[in-house]
């Protein structure tokens, strides 16, 4: 016989239920079914239904590229819940969004619940880290006076100096005893900064579990409780690689209990690398080195630890010095090497003041054997660390459990929040240094290795972030996601308005490894009628610079109707606030019109921008990339989108620069394989801020003619919609 959760069938009863569930939602709402919209029902259910992880070449995977207007959501919801529910597996519903999340929780499944016919329950599954941890909130509020603080807590680290700290956690504390808070930050009425609010949360290593004091009250565990409950969990992909790092099945049930559908799942992959980078700030270290023997000697003097465990804290400052030793040999080391001056910028974070960062990446992750040695001593140092500490928190987490340790289950409640961290970031730089020894496999892609150097002078207080911090990340996640998801998860979806790159698969499966069936589902859209699309005749090439920048503003003067709104999206921050400067000293009307990303938050610039529309006034939005992606202006909110420049991205950072290198080692085109797949895309996704809707209309202006002139652009222009065409257009 073979094994339901290794094959089973799309039966005629569930394609009636799948139908029918369609059929009701569309009868509800008085609308006729969309074509792409009933194609990607049908891929779907072919192929969960279908499902035989014996047979490896039966698909149990589909990515399915579905423009806007689509009604991507009810797709696949109807599709895959019957599916699920049949054969007894959660389905969770992961988006790279808040905004998409709220809607599908708040407005997508309670209207398809009511109108299908089918009978589910959902929940939104949230981190740990959305939730206060009572035990701490408690603790602060209780001990935030020193004469209060008993012997038995961490360190004196637990006083609250901050007066507006001390009177939120009041506050928190009185809501909570008093039912009026349920204890999430996102239900809170003010906002609350992650320097306030990070205290009062806990993580896995920290938590004391059944044995809190708080257990029956923990907000997190309810929580988690109603997820493995219910048929649907919607989630983000950040939460599901973080529960798949830790082998699954802790945040959310276990990957083959699970159909996963990732909606705005271009975004996973880029996910999935940071999720599975590292990094080792060697001041930072030093003095956190420094916090670890406090804390232990504080763990030592006031809890009285056992026998064994006080050999160890003994021992301590003996094993401190040694790592302390080979840290500052690592320094003396990379102090040695040349870095280029600006040649990569960070993979994160802005730059500003004074800030001055520079990168020395190692070619095809090689580092010198010098480096590879030094890193192989730490690995050991760190490797014995961890451990000890491992053991340390073994003994609070075996008296939590009721075992005799010669410890009080008081003292070791206390206790595990202060040492398990430290624990968990000696196991980090561990797996830093084990990434910075090991041989990459042949035929697999190198991890980058790279040196990152932090001088900020702009700021005092900042001076502790000065230094060097050794970084390694993956080049590409699909390695990684065959392991941890595709090989292991019962089946999944993956689906966004924007997956292929110039009419393929081939980029998206090089970033992800995502195997199984793949299918781009036409658009609902009329697009030849609706949207023109225009290159104006340009004297300047896009790649120079103050030329184009000119040509722009006055281009902008003319073809911008200052009665209607209008997004201008620019591929940098610079020519963005140099086209802005040269409108706004032109003419007086331009302060009007203007809306620049960064003068104010994204939310209120768009607030702002449809006040202005609604009264009947024109208004231009000037912004970058995340402008081009994720912003909904429907109807008479946008009627003209302006791109200033085909959206290339240079490799300025260490991950891309090392994957345009391994790919160019091969006698590969980087440029074509990576650079031009790419800029289609998010050209595509900034055409794809105009039609919102069926009905609605307008045009496209594009200001770069290398669209034209350049070799690949016949490519970029046939993976566009089908508009309406007006190259080279006078002006």
């Amino acid at each position: 016989m073979i094994n339901v959760t290794l094959y089973s069938v799309l039966t005629d009863k569930l394609k009636k239920n799948i139908q029918d569930a369609y059929t009701r939602i569309l009868d509800s709402k008085n609308i006729k079914p969309r074509y792409g919209q009933r194609l990607m029902i049908a891929d779907i259910a072919r192929t969960l239904g279908n499902i035989n992880r014996e047979n490896p070449e039966q698909a149990h995977i589909c990515t399915l590229e579905a423009g806007t207007g689509t009604g991507k959501t009810i797709a696949y919801i109807v599709a895959a819940l019957p599916i699920a529910k049949e054969h007894k597996k959660k389905l969770i519903i992961s988006t790279a969004t808040i905004a998409l999340q709220e809607q599908i929780l708040l407005k997508d499944l309670p209207d398809i619940h009511r109108h299908s016919g089918l009978n589910f329950s959902f929940t939104l599954a949230k981190g740990r880290k959305r939730y206060v941890c009572l035990h701490k909130l408690d603790n602060y509020v209780s001990h935030k006076n020193q004469a209060d603080l008993p012997l038995d807590l961490p360190s004196s680290e637990i006083l609250l100096n901050n007066k507006d700290d001390i009177l939120l956690y009041d506050d928190l504390h009185r809501a909570w005893q008093n039912k009026k808070w349920d204890g999430e930050i996102d239900s809170w009425s003010d906002s609350i900064s992650q320097s306030s609010w990070l205290p009062l949360t806990s993580d896995q290593h920290q938590c004391s579990g059944k044995r809190c004091s708080f257990y029956n009250e923990c907000i997190y565990f309810k929580a988690r409780e109603s997820v493995f409950k219910v048929d649907c969990i919607i989630a983000n992909h950040d939460l599901v690689l973080s529960d798949l790092n830790m082998g699954g099945g802790y945040i959310l049930p276990s990957p083959d209990e699970c159909i996963y559908i990732f909606d705005e799942g271009h975004h996973l992959p880029l996910k999935a690398i940071n999720h599975f980078s590292y990094s080792f700030h060697i001041a930072a270290s030093l003095k956190w080195l420094e916090q670890v023997n406090s804390t232990l000697n504080n763990f030592a003097s006031l809890a009285k630890p056992p026998v064994q465990i006080q050999r160890i804290i003994t021992h301590f400052p003996e094993q401190e010095k040694d790592i302390r030793t080979e840290i500052n040999h690592l320094e003396s080391i990379v102090n040695q090497f040349q870095f280029p001056e600006n040649r990569y910028s960070p993979q994160m974070g802005n730059k500003s003041g004074n800030n001055q960062e520079e990168i020395l990446r190692f070619e095809f992750g090689q580092i010198p054997e010098i480096l590879k040695n030094q890193c192989q001593q730490l690995l050991k140092q760190f490797d014995k660390l961890a451990g000890q500490l491992l053991q340390i928190n073994k003994v609070l987490k075996d008296t939590l459990e009721g075992e005799i340790t010669g410890l009080q289950t008081e003292v070791a409640e206390q206790w595990l929040p202060a040492l398990a961290p430290m624990e968990s970031r000696a196991s980090a730089a561990m797996s830093l240094f084990e990434f910075f020894t090991k041989v990459d496999k042949d035929g697999l892609p190198p991890n980058a290795r790279w040196l990152h150097k932090h001088d900020q002078t702009s700021n005092s207080n900042s001076r502790e972030i000065n230094g060097i911090e050794l970084c390694c990340s993956p080049i590409l996640a699909a390695n990684t996601l065959e392991q941890i998801l595709w090989s292991q998860c019962y089946g999944a979806v993956v689906t966004s308005a924007t997956i292929a790159a110039l009419g393929s698969f081939d980029r998206y499966i090089l970033n992800s490894g995502v195997p199984g069936f793949f299918n781009i589902l036409p658009s609902p859209f009329n697009y030849q009628e609706n949207v023109e699309f225009i290159v104006p005749q340009m004297a300047s090439n896009a790649t120079q610079y103050q030329a184009h920048t000119d040509e722009i503003v006055e281009l902008l003067r003319k073809i911008i109707d200052q009665n209607k709104g209008t997004l201008v999206l620019f591929a940098s921050k610079k020519q963005m606030t140099d086209v802005e400067y040269e409108l706004l000293r032109s003419d007086d009307i331009w302060k009007k019109l203007l809306l620049t990303q960064g003068q104010r938050n994204k939310q209120v610039i768009i607030n702002d921008h449809k006040k202005q529309i609604d009264k009947g006034r024109g208004s231009v939005i000037l912004g970058l990339n995340s402008f081009a992606e994720g912003i909904d202006l429907p109807g008479s909110y946008c009627e003209h989108v302006i791109i200033a420049k085909l959206p290339f991205s240079v490799p300025n950072n260490p991950v891309d620069a090392s994957l345009t290198e391994w790919i160019e080692s091969q006698g590969r085109n980087a440029f074509m394989e990576i650079a031009v797949p790419d800029a289609s895309i998010k050209l595509v996704q900034a055409c794809g801020r105009l039609i919102r809707k069926e009905t609605d209309k307008g045009k496209i202006t594009l200001l770069d003619n290398r669209v034209i002139t350049k070799f690949y652009g016949k490519k970029i222009l046939k993976a566009l919609p089908p508009y309406k065409f007006n190259l080279n257009a006078p002006v």
